[in-house]
């Protein structure tokens, strides 16, 4: 009985230690990406991306695709209909395979947000059991960082394969996200692949790494912390 008691008490902390880390997780991405609304705008200039077009586009037009394509694939605009001044036509700057591609990353981004949530249900239904047990930091802190090591060890490895063939990566990446074809597009006729090269992904994908990193570092300083001053109180 002790043992199964002991198994059931584990798994909340486990629930709470996996909850948290895509709490974590997806804090990050929405940071790196959304937290700067004109994030993107920015990035696009600095790298000169716009220079990929074959025409040529005013900084208002392109601050603007930035702005919607960003809101859109948050949930925040429910439609994706750009248009652009080019050659000085009133033109719509996204093709219907872009169009039908940038859909399938708002579904994706929009069910993450949504498991965000629910991680931080589950988040508060696990802590609401574990704080019953004593000493539960201490129990909380051992537990967590399993999970910790597991996750890290998957993600560096994903990590060092993405650093050492970025374009496999990029393909198999979507791969994984998409049942279809419709993420090869042609820059010809869908001009948001010349802004948005590979080398804003990896601008992208470093943030998100580097804030993950500055938060996990920080929740396991704190857990240890607070572990500590639990067993002392305890211990009284």
């Amino acid at each position: 009985m002790d043992t199964y008691s002991n198994r059931f008490n584990k798994i909340h902390f486990s629930i709470f230690s996996i909850c948290f880390i895509y709490f974590l997780l997806y804090t990050s991405f929405y940071f790196a990406c959304f937290l700067d609304k004109d994030g993107l705008y920015k990035l696009i200039i600095a790298n000169k991306t716009y220079e990929n077009l074959p025409f040529t586009l005013s900084f208002d037009d392109i601050k603007l695709i930035a702005s919607e394509l960003m809101q859109y694939i948050k949930g925040s605009l429910q439609f994706l209909e750009t248009k652009v001044t080019i050659n000085g036509v009133l033109t719509d700057f996204y093709s219907v395979r872009s169009k039908i591609h940038m859909g399938d990353v708002r579904n994706i981004i929009v069910t993450l947000s949504k498991a965000y949530y629910v991680s931080i249900l589950f988040c508060f239904i696990s802590a609401f059991k574990m704080i019953n047990y004593k000493n539960f930091l201490t129990m909380l802190k051992n537990i967590y960082y399993k999970v910790i090591l597991i996750i890290a060890s998957l993600i560096t490895i994903i990590f060092i394969y993405a650093a050492t063939n970025f374009d496999a990566f990029f393909v198999h990446f979507h791969h994984v996200l998409f049942t279809n074809d419709l993420w090869l597009l042609d820059p010809s006729e869908d001009y948001i692949i010349c802004l948005l090269p590979e080398k804003i992904f990896m601008t992208y994908g470093f943030r998100i790494v580097i804030l993950m990193l500055v938060l996990l570092i920080s929740s396991v300083f704190a857990l240890h912390i607070l572990s500590k001053i639990q067993s002392r109180q305890e211990a009284r």
